[in-house]
């Protein structure tokens, strides 16, 4: 396994390649992922994310020549590209790792995008929640060999704990870069088994294929309850801001 110099070093190596081959049209560069959070494993690889200023086809054989030029780039490179104006049109609740947990490398946001809003954590959460309900269901309710299938749910896990971070940020206002400290905040047992489930992934392999419907089961029930709880909460914020208006018009009324 590489160590984290090294991936330093990758990096400062990729970031020069880029600025001497967009010059000023490179608008940002961003390192996120599990590096990034410190908790990288044997198999993880380096994710980045490069803003320029617009992109055409020549652009991309530039990035995919800069990509090839670097050490181990296919085991290790794991890049997005954008544009400016495709930034700017993205889903938004696809941009919660963009403000939480990246690291800056090269530039910064200010200008091009706002900062992701409570409506686009809900919306992040939504849409994991949603997709892996489906997911585990899918499995569930059509004839499978579960022992195999099980073994695709790594992302599905990965991204319980992104919606879990997204959770905490809009009920506490607090961002958790790693899972084991996210451990230590969690209530919900469901919730500590799926960060759990993410976290040590390859060390399960053999439980899954053993008992591959306590994950499957698992992943659905969690799903299914995160969607409970985000109706919940929004009916919560409702009922509050109904009160606040009633608030309001009492005043408005002792003030007349």
């Amino acid at each position: 396994m590489i160590k984290q110099a090294e991936v330093d070093k990758w990096l400062g190596d990729f970031l020069k390649r880029l600025r001497r081959g967009f010059r000023d049209r490179l608008i940002f560069v961003g390192h996120h992922g599990s590096w990034a959070r410190g908790e990288a494993k044997m198999e993880s690889d380096i994710d980045a994310i490069v803003i320029l200023d617009r992109i055409d086809s020549h652009d991309l054989d530039i990035f995919r020549d800069i990509i090839s030029s670097m050490p181990d780039a296919k085991n290790l490179a794991s890049t997005a590209l954008l544009s400016v104006s495709e930034l700017q049109v993205w889903p938004r609740f696809d941009l919660v790792g963009l403000f939480y947990g990246c690291k800056v490398l090269h530039g910064a946001l200010n200008g091009i995008i706002e900062k992701t809003k409570t409506v686009d954590l809900i919306d992040s959460i939504k849409v994991i929640a949603s997709a892996n309900l489906h997911h585990a269901r899918h499995y569930l309710l059509h004839p499978h060999e579960l022992g195999k299938v099980v073994h695709n749910l790594k992302y599905p896990f990965k991204n319980c704990f992104y919606a879990l971070q997204s959770w905490i940020l809009l009920k506490e206002n607090k961002y958790v870069a790693r899972k084991k400290n996210i451990l230590k905040i969690l209530k919900e047992t469901d919730d500590k088994e799926v960060v759990l489930v993410a976290k040590d992934w390859k060390e399960l392999e053999e439980d899954r294929t053993k008992r591959p419907l306590y994950y499957i089961d698992l992943l659905e029930r969690w799903s299914r309850n995160m969607l409970l709880r985000l109706q919940t909460t929004k009916i919560k914020s409702g009922q509050e801001h109904r009160r606040r208006c009633l608030t309001l018009d009492s005043l408005k009324k002792i003030k007349s």
